[in-house]
């Protein structure tokens, strides 16, 4: 026998009810159970760079290092590279995707996934995943920076927070910005102490600060340091940590001045170095200028083997392009004598450049030993220099060069000699002079 169930609208209307009832009860559902990281065994940073043997640490088992974030991506300055310091030393955290890391975060690091290796001589914790690898202990943790001088900086000081004391950036830094803001390019530009001591500070044009202008006065600047194959570089956080309020040591302004150039006249010159303290360092001579009239690089002093001279490249890495390079080293100004020569002799490596010449020898009579560009300069030609036929570091010498013909007839005032050093692009080709004599 057939039911036919029939619904009044009442019933209709009960259903409808129980149904919405039974929709509006809240379900339980199971929470993911929290996320654990094991500690395993820790590590202090300086016990960590020490596992680096020359070749890269992958690590699959458990060990942690606590330390806290003294710079971070906030500025724009560092990108992916992140900071961190206990009171041992400190290390660069490569992250693989930016965020999630800020200066004062106080932070475990478990390492399994991560790579311990050395970038161009910057020793970094690479391939670290800021979601598995990092668990945050608290926030807001200041890091005193540490004070020191420009000549207490050293590798040894890789990627800590410094505050350096007593320092202004070159003259020729003077009236330029940190970098190139329109371009967004990296730029280096230079600091400098009472004593000639120097070093780089180093800003990415995506910096928030990559448009302001350097300061003209002497004070300190705080930054991290870091390290690119032998240069040693200052990377700021942010531009108020940057005080330079105090009078200059070495004069400058972007506004000019008074030319204050202070060297006695020489009969003759004999240099072959031996005055090189530090090897791959810039040379500081008080009688003799090293400037770099555009980037950063200077002629730097070389020992090797006991052997002292200097060198010039603009080489930065393989297949890696510079932007335009060039360091000119002038003598103390030299007495005019009856028949001047001058000998020295010069060295080529790596060839890599096209039809321009790396570097060149010239002279001058009305140099007043501020402004470059006011000088008149004539190059030298009549004398031999390395070419791309020569072998790497193969001593060519010059032979002895005649400078009558270079200054006014009967000319009996000072004249300077310059040896003047250029590269762009790949084009980055070493060079290296010694034993420079005048008489």
């Amino acid at each position: 026998m057939k039911t036919n169930l029939i619904f009044t609208p009442l019933a209709w209307i009960v259903l409808v009810i129980a149904a919405l009832v039974a929709g509006g009860c809240e379900r339980e559902y199971d929470e993911p159970p929290p996320r654990v990281v094991p500690v395993g065994n820790v590590l202090n940073i300086e016990e960590l760079k020490s596992l680096y043997q020359g070749q890269r640490v992958r690590f699959d088992t458990a060990y942690s290092v606590y330390a806290v974030v003294v710079a971070d991506e906030q500025s724009g300055n560092l990108f992916r590279n992140i900071h961190v310091q206990d009171n041992t030393g400190a290390i660069v955290l490569r992250i693989n995707t930016p965020g999630g890391l800020y200066e004062g975060d106080s932070v475990r690091i478990f390492l399994p996934g991560t790579v311990l290796n050395s970038f161009q001589n910057m020793m970094q914790l690479d391939s670290v995943d800021v979601d598995i690898n990092i668990v945050k202990q608290a926030t807001q943790v200041h890091v005193e920076p540490k004070s020191v001088t420009l000549a207490e900086v050293t590798s040894e000081l890789q990627g800590q927070l410094l505050r350096v004391e007593g320092v202004e950036f070159t003259e020729s830094d003077l009236g330029r910005t940190f970098a190139n803001a329109e371009t967004q390019q990296t730029e280096n530009r230079t600091i400098t102490d009472c004593d000639g001591n120097t070093l780089l500070v180093r800003t990415s044009g995506f910096a928030n600060f990559a448009g302001a202008t350097v300061p003209e006065g002497n004070g300190s600047i705080v930054a991290v340091l870091g390290q690119f194959n032998n240069d040693l570089q200052l990377f700021i956080r942010r531009l108020p940590e940057v005080v330079m309020e105090d009078p200059r040591c070495t004069g400058g302004g972007s506004g000019g001045g008074e030319c204050e150039y202070d060297v006695n006249p020489v009969a003759q010159v004999a240099q072959n170095f031996d005055d090189v303290a530090n090897d791959n360092t810039d040379y500081a001579n008080p009688n003799w200028q090293n400037i770099n009239v555009q980037g950063s690089r200077r002629w730097r002093g070389r020992i090797f083997q006991n052997d002292k001279y200097l060198r010039a490249t603009g080489f930065i890495g393989q297949g890696a392009e510079v932007p335009p390079t060039e360091m000119w080293l002038i003598t103390p100004p030299v007495i005019a004598s009856q028949a001047p020569t001058l000998t020295f002799r010069s060295a080529q490596a790596f060839w890599s450049h096209d039809e321009d010449v790396p570097f060149q020898v010239l002279i001058s009579h009305d140099y007043d030993g501020c402004d470059t560009e006011e000088a008149t300069w004539t190059e030298i030609t009549n004398l031999n220099r390395p070419t791309q036929s020569n072998s790497n570091y193969q001593w060519v010498p010059s032979g002895n060069v005649p400078l009558t013909q270079y200054l006014p007839q009967g000319y009996q005032g000072t004249y300077h000699i310059a040896f003047k050093y250029y590269s762009v692009g790949t084009q980055t080709t070493t060079i290296d002079i010694d034993d420079i004599n005048i008489q």
